[in-house]
């Protein structure tokens, strides 16, 4: 599995700053033109999407999300194929 950010109109130099100061270690996709988010039909920040291995959303969480929680941890497990 892979977490992958997407930065929305933001320049290179802010995305590196934001993962150095919250010690970021997954990747971050600048998507300068908003094609992905277009794409995707993102209109909220931050949005999370869950995409199976074919490549279909099979999950979507809006605004900022708790995953440390009981319920997204057992959400994930689920998604991945573990029971819950």
């Amino acid at each position: 599995m892979v977490l992958l950010k997407v930065a929305i109109k933001d320049k290179e130099a802010d995305v590196k700053k934001y993962k150095s100061e919250f010690n970021i270690s997954s990747p971050i996709l600048i998507d300068g033109k908003a094609e992905v988010a277009d794409a995707y039909g993102v209109w909220s920040h931050p949005e999370t999407f869950f995409i199976n291995r074919e490549g279909k959303i099979v999950g979507r969480a809006l605004k900022g999300t708790d995953w440390t929680s009981k319920s997204m941890r057992n959400l994930v497990q689920y998604l991945l194929g573990g029971k819950k």
